[in-house]
């Protein structure tokens, strides 16, 4: 008997056991009895993905706030709505206070303490892998709902580029085109969505028709209106001297032109203009190829935040 009563307090304390064990106490994450955001994100006012416009399925965000940092969450859908990656690593509220939450596009695994991502922009091919977007909102328990509205971080240049005088439309498909003076090399903050350079300059470097194709910038061919148009994403950063633009034709033609964004930036920027890329901005220009020079006009800043950066001429 005393042997069979002892089995059974032993069965008791394992029960015990086994119950302090149970999820609520495996870390202040564990979810059982607690509440988690719910988590949306936009574009400037529009359900809108960091590359370029919109979200697609199973793009990935990084959400920090609280006791958690760089939690992986998705869109399964591409609609806005976020899930978190990997279930059990879910954000919840710890108490009935508000939290601050910051997010950003598109995330990375980054080692410890790290704050930083590395990101070179030569490799234009690659454009998702940098195209920074970063956004704070807050929630509590009471209220959920965090609706992230998130900003470009990064500076996006656009060049409509069109045949001219002399020049073909097959000429301007197949011109190898580069543009050199800037940074190419920098960094994007997660905690706060700020964005640095390195201090090495950009030599000549060739954005279309480059035999690396991981440097060449997504192009859009439209031979109606006979042009093709370059996205190219950068660092924002400022600029000692207009920036050299070269187009080598076929034929074998050089042309080159200088391109000044400080009329651009006086859009918004006024009197305080500069030649410089700001963050969010998008800068358009309309490069036409002539056999005698390059003329470049209508830069305009659009959303993103758009620009006009006007005409520009290119000269052998």
């Amino acid at each position: 008997m005393r042997k069979t009563t002892e089995h059974v307090i032993a069965a008791a304390v394992t029960l015990v056991t086994l119950a302090g064990c149970g999820s609520d106490d495996i870390g202040p994450d564990a979810g059982v009895g607690k509440d988690s955001p719910d988590f949306t994100a936009t574009i400037g006012g529009a359900s809108t993905r960091a590359f370029d416009s919109s979200w697609e399925a199973g793009d990935e965000i990084g959400i920090s706030g609280g006791i958690r940092t760089n939690v992986c969450y998705l869109t399964k859908d591409g609609d806005g709505l976020f899930t978190v990656k990997t279930p059990g690593d879910e954000i919840y509220f710890q108490d009935d206070s508000e939290v601050t939450f910051t997010a950003y596009y598109p995330w990375h695994s980054l080692a410890g303490e790290a704050s930083a991502i590395n990101a070179d922009t030569w490799a234009q091919a690659r454009q998702k892998e940098f195209d920074f977007l970063w956004a704070q909102a807050s929630g509590k328990k009471e209220a959920p709902e965090v609706a992230f509205t998130f900003a470009h971080r990064m500076a996006k240049v656009v060049l409509t580029v069109k045949h001219g005088n002399g020049v073909s439309h097959d000429e301007v498909k197949t011109a190898l085109l580069s543009l050199e003076g800037f940074r190419h090399k920098g960094s994007f903050n997660i905690a706060d969505g700020s964005t640095a350079v390195d201090d090495a300059g950009t030599a000549m470097w060739e954005f279309a028709g480059n035999e690396n194709a991981a440097c060449n910038a997504p192009a859009t061919f439209d031979d109606t209106e006979g042009t093709v148009t370059y996205a190219l994403i950068f660092f924002p950063q400022q600029f000692d001297n207009p920036l050299p633009f070269f187009a080598e034709l076929s034929g074998g033609h050089s042309l080159k032109a200088a391109i000044d964004f400080t009329a651009a930036n006086r859009e918004k920027d006024g009197a305080d203009a500069r030649n410089e890329w700001v963050a969010g901005r998008r800068y358009n220009l309309t490069v036409t190829l002539h056999k005698t020079g390059i003329t470049l006009d209508n830069c305009t800043i659009m959303p993103w935040d758009e620009v006009n950066g006007g005409n520009i001429d290119a000269e052998q």
